[in-house]
């Protein structure tokens, strides 16, 4: 009888011991992420924020029991900003550690060499910060989605702002590079479509380290507003040099989301200060969802959040879209992140566009004011979003030259 009762202890035991040890089972399996972006050099902030939203929804996922019952792994890469070791660095992500979702790069000539890879093998890839147009016309393809706003969304959302309230004639200085580029065409475009006069342009290479020689003919052509789309330590050199040449106080000034982090502006808040953008995350912004977002971001890593939040809502799409296809198969993830909205996203509803795969999300205008980005308006993502123009050319028909008002 004692002998029957300590069989039947043995085998209760080792049913409860299988059952224990079944969580433990399923989290052995893993799946790979991907994390290309800059970590040294012009635009080092925007990637060490990348990898530092993505480690925020890795572990949150985790926490919860992983996507399809696998655990996240995160494997980040340097791009060190450039198109050859960012189209070396997904090949090794994809081939050899065999990720099922690619986030990156940071620049756009980075993140456009980045999508011939993405593209050839498969693979599930999501930009968060580039915002050269090409991406989502052009370059596009079915694994490929964004919640970056593109320099046509940019110049959608702030073009009627400059003109309505800053000024109708503008100085467009632009970063010479694709990013720059694009961004100085869009919204040379949206100005001039709104009755506002560009009246000159010029490109600056990227990682310029003295900008005074371009400050002549930008005085020369005394515009109401100086337009610049630079970003990183080209941004934080720029403000400064046009401030001691007394340009910050001449001028109003306006440029693009990725101009400078949150955390650059407190070193130059004085140039800084009146500065306008458009943007989709501030921590100045009373916002629930982006307070309660920066609140989780700020307990985990000692700071605020910024604009590369975006990266952790790219991981929370593609769990969701996979955990919605049960699969990590590319073409049926794909598909399940057409037309998907999610409502847990730093910034509260976002949704996927079917047809070119952007996200279309409410942003803001802001204004720094004493070092801090505050919200001046609130703009639909209906407003600014534009139509898709998947395959269409963005520069048809463009042209650089400047046309003269009577």
């Amino acid at each position: 009888m004692r002998r029957m009762t300590w069989l039947v202890v043995l085998a209760a035991l080792l049913v409860a011991g299988g059952f224990m040890a079944a969580p433990a089972l399923s989290q052995s399996k893993v799946v790979k992420i991907g994390d290309v972006g800059s970590k040294v050099g012009v635009f080092e902030g925007y990637g060490k924020y990348q990898t530092m939203f993505m480690q925020m929804a890795v572990e949150e996922l985790n926490a919860k029991g992983g996507v399809l019952g696998h655990k996240i792994e995160m494997i980040s890469e340097d791009d060190e900003t450039k198109p050859a070791p960012a189209v070396r660095k997904a090949e090794k992500l994809i081939l050899q550690d065999d990720i099922k979702l690619l986030v990156g790069a940071v620049s756009s000539g980075a993140t456009m060499a980045v999508m011939d890879v993405t593209k050839k093998h498969k693979t599930i890839h999501w930009n968060a910060v580039s915002c050269a147009e090409f991406m989502r016309t052009t370059k596009f393809h079915k694994q490929y989605f964004s919640n970056q706003p593109d320099s046509r969304m940019q110049a959608n959302g702030l073009a009627k702002y400059i003109v309505d309230k800053m000024g109708k004639k503008v100085y467009i200085f632009y970063t010479d590079y694709a990013m720059g580029q694009s961004d100085g065409r869009q919204f040379k475009t949206a100005l001039e479509k709104l009755g506002g006069e560009v009246v000159g342009v010029a490109g600056a290479p990227l990682d310029t380290k003295d900008f005074s020689p371009w400050f002549g003919a930008i005085n020369q052509s005394n515009p109401d507003v100086l337009f610049v789309a630079f970003a990183g330590t080209d941004s934080l050199r720029l403000m400064t040099q046009l401030h001691s040449f007394g340009m910050t106080k001449k001028y109003k000034l306006a440029g693009i989301d990725c101009f400078l982090l949150q955390q650059d502006l407190p070193a130059i808040a004085e140039p800084m200060e009146g500065f306008v953008q458009l943007a989709h995350y501030s921590p100045y912004n009373q916002d629930k969802a982006m307070q309660a977002f920066n609140e989780r971001f700020k307990k985990k890593f000692g700071v605020d959040g910024n604009i590369m939040a975006g990266a952790y809502d790219g991981v929370l799409f593609w769990a969701a879209a996979a955990e919605k296809a049960k699969s990590f198969d590319a073409d049926k993830v794909a598909a399940a992140l057409e037309g998907m909205c999610l409502d847990n996203t730093h910034i509260g509803r976002q949704c996927v566009r079917k047809e070119d795969h952007q996200v279309v999300m409410d942003m803001h205008l802001y204004q720094v004011k004493g070092g801090k980005n505050l919200p001046i308006a609130r703009l639909e993502g209906k407003d600014t979003i534009g139509e898709p123009m998947v395959g269409k050319d963005p520069v048809e028909g463009f042209t650089w030259e400047i046309k003269k008002k009577n």
